[in-house]
């Protein structure tokens, strides 16, 4: 280990600030750092605190959404003054400037120290002390001359045993960091142990032990989840949970001695080494100023103040018909191929095996498309059904046919239709249904594995799904994009192609008319069981509310899953309007807050009979469908849902000025319109994902209301489309 580099200077022997880091103002908006290795190649990300004094009690920590790209085998710490010190896969040790508030980079070269920089771990003071815990257990102490210039002498002072109780305990602990002259240590909760952080304080000037005082608790009973630990300057703390699947959530304590929470959930959807730019005195923020992250360039025009959308409702097409269309396993027209609708029970209640009835036939057209109208009369059980669900009708369209070789293949798409005489918001739903799922259908291989009832998973086993692995994460990481075409609901790994039958490749094969066809004898309710799904949003950056009604009635679209072979597919969605008897959603959080709102709806597996060829072969298939709203025995009537305040914020800086407006010091805006955004990942149902979105109206709306900042306005925009049109979802800044 070298014991000086970069040209040795004199130091003392005592730890003291120099004079320039005394004098410091107390600063807020600390910026603090995580270095994400989950990423390929690894990425340091930028948080900021904007208020280390209070640990953000009334706000968060901040997703800058600047990055930079650093090595999954490096290591990083932070320096005080904007430097980051950086520990190379190699051992090297070099310095770095974060320049990004002015333009530059996050990671800007300052210094190459070289060396062999090879330690368990590595922590900065926050001005000229830097602490390096050998793999042995040794402390090695080295004094940073200049440390604001990031490129100053490092000068090895001190060497600590390992026996030393201090040093013991930072070998132990989880996690261990510093602010100034005092070390803390971090210790996870494990049986009947609550866990804790300890503070030790260090003094070179000391004879024998440099921490003489021994050590003080400071926060106590953390869990037995939390890995991780730093401060941004003396009097606050912040923990988190570190897993890789980003269900860690942060939370903050403050205080002198012992320390309590200030905010139990200042930061969600955080993964990775954790340091702070540590700084000698902690402030709160202007109330008055709205926070920005990098330079911000003056706007040229002025966005239109938001008002209340009166735009009239959108007309729905064809909401008496169902329609849709099939193509080949390539995406080619699966063209004159007979289609069956008949009705979907999402509201039905019975374990009974039954045989919906079919609501029409038809052909595919030469372009794979097909229209059946919706009968004038209703049979019964199924206008029964309807006016349960709000007044639209679901059904399953299926298209059969063989291929040359004399593989069946079959698919299945669900729809929507609603009548003239059913509600307004029946047919708004159908309309959103229609654009949520205007993907074609591919017909798919029956194979030998569907021609015997399966055994169905343990809930143990459904827990090792992608689906379920994504339903445990804090943050929203797929938004509205697309699920992945199939799922597992017992793994993680992406499925194999299921086009492959006895290796022949069969997704492009010509499918004509079968002989006899195939039809469903009938279908039966094996599985029930309720998940939180969700619905809808809020935002509100800065110093605003934002509050999110569910009330009176369902009015969503949920896909359905069906299971062909090993693979779960998303054919089409189910609308689901049937009444609730509750009021929920939540109301005026924030400020820097966005979260999803989840509700109870009732999921069923549904195992179907299929008989081909005259019923010489006989199949199984498996469905998964929402239905009614239900609170489960003891359960909550909603949750929160996913952290998605990583959309507000500087992200206004890239939205097009189309979808801009603004709301007034003290007044608000709301969508009580129109169709919001499909959430690609709403929920999770027997270890399958499905998707969602909501038909906003009276009683299902985004709402925000503003402070009352002096001479400040809150500016928001439309995901979608301007704020008056059909923006989905408004973000907020």
């Amino acid at each position: 280990m070298a014991a000086l580099l970069a040209g040795g200077v004199a130091v003392p022997t005592a730890l003291s600030a120099p004079a320039a880091q005394a004098a410091e103002a107390c600063r807020s908006g600390i910026p603090t750092y995580v270095h994400d290795v989950s990423e390929s190649g690894g990425v340091l990300r930028k948080y900021m605190d904007l208020d280390p004094l209070t640990g953000n009690a009334t706000g968060a920590l901040v997703d800058t959404g600047q990055t930079a790209p650093l090595e999954a085998y490096s290591a990083f710490f932070t320096g005080g003054h904007g430097i980051i010190y950086v520990i190379t896969p190699e051992g090297a040790l070099k310095t770095y400037k974060d320049n990004s508030a002015t333009g530059g980079s996050m990671l800007t070269p300052v210094h190459d120290y070289g060396g062999n920089w090879t330690y368990n771990r590595t922590w900065s003071t926050g001005d000229n002390r830097i602490f390096a815990l050998r793999y042995d257990g040794v402390l090695e102490v080295y004094a940073v001359a200049s440390p604001s210039s990031g490129s100053g002498a490092i000068t090895k002072v001190k060497t600590v045993a390992a026996t030393d109780p201090a040093v013991a305990a930072m070998t132990q602990a989880q996690d261990v960091w510093s602010v100034g002259t005092t070390v803390y240590t971090l210790r996870r909760g494990v049986a009947d142990r609550l866990g804790e952080v300890k503070a030790w304080r260090y003094s070179e000037s000391a004879s024998g032990s440099p921490f003489p005082d021994g050590p003080s608790i400071v926060v106590t009973g953390i869990g037995t989840k939390v890995w991780r630990g730093w401060s941004p300057g003396p009097g606050t703390i912040y923990t988190l949970g570190d897993t890789p699947d980003y269900t860690g959530v942060a939370r903050s304590y403050t205080g002198t001695d012992g320390m309590s929470t200030a905010n139990a959930e200042v930061g969600a959807g955080m993964y990775g080494d954790v340091h702070a730019d540590i700084a000698a005195c902690l402030a709160s923020p202007s109330p008055d100023i709205k926070p920005t992250f990098g330079p911000v360039s003056p706007e040229s025009e002025v966005p239109p103040q938001a008002v209340t959308d009166e735009s009239a409702d959108p007309a729905p097409q064809n909401p008496t018909e169902f329609s849709g269309k099939f193509v080949l396993g390539d995406g080619s027209p699966a063209a004159g191929l007979p289609v069956t609708v008949e009705a979907v029970f999402a509201t039905n209640d019975s374990d009974e095996e039954v045989k919906p009835p079919t609501l029409g036939t038809t052909v595919t057209a030469s372009d794979g498309t097909w229209t059946v109208p919706l009968p004038e009369k209703l049979p019964e059980s199924v206008q029964k059904a309807a006016v349960e669900n709000g007044g639209a009708v679901n059904a399953m369209a299926s298209a059969q046919g063989k291929t040359s070789s004399g593989l069946t293949m079959l698919g299945t798409d669900t729809v929507t239709a609603a009548p003239t005489t059913a509600p307004a918001t029946a047919r708004a739903l159908v309309a959103a249904a229609a654009e949520d799922t205007d993907e074609p259908s591919k017909l798919r291989p029956i194979t030998a594995d569907m021609r015997q009832e399966e055994e169905q998973p343990t809930a143990a086993q459904t827990a090792l799904s992608w689906a379920s692995k994504d339903e445990r994460i804090s943050v929203d990481t797929l938004g509205d994009q697309p699920l992945p075409e199939y799922q597992s609901d017992t793994v993680a790994d992406p499925q194999s192609n299921p086009y492959i039958v006895d290796g022949v490749d069969t997704k492009s094969m010509v499918v004509r008319p079968k002989d006899g066809g195939c039809d469903k004898d009938g279908e039966k309710v094996i599985e029930r069981g309720t998940a939180y799904t969700a619905v809808v949003e809020g935002h509100a950056y800065w110093d605003a509310k934002a509050s999110v009604d569910y009330d009176s009635k369902l009015s969503s679209n949920v896909e359905v899953a069906y299971k062909t072979g090993k693979n779960w597919t998303i054919e089409g969605s189910v609308t689901l309007g049937s009444s609730m008897s509750v009021t929920t959603g939540y109301a005026n959080k924030g400020p820097f807050y966005g979260k999803q709102w989840k509700v109870p709806i009732e999921y069923r597996k549904i195992k179907e009979t299929w008989h081909c060829d005259y019923g010489r072969d006989t199949f199984y298939r498996y469905k998964i469908m929402g239905g009614k709203y239900k609170i489960p025995s003891g359960g909550a009537v909603g949750k929160y849902g996913k952290d998605v305040s990583n959309k507000d914020g500087m992200a206004y800086l890239d939205s097009p000025k189309s979808h801009r407006a603004w709301v007034a010091a003290g007044s608000y805006f709301q969508i009580s319109k129109n169709h919001s955004i499909k959430y690609g990942a709403a929920v999770t149902a027997f270890g399958v994902k499905l998707g969602a979105s909501t038909q906003f109206d009276k009683e299902h709306k985004q709402r925000i209301t503003a402070g009352n900042r002096k001479n400040a306005r809150h500016d928001i925009w439309g995901k979608n489309d301007r704020l008056s049109g059909r923006p989905g979802v408004f973000y907020s800044y």
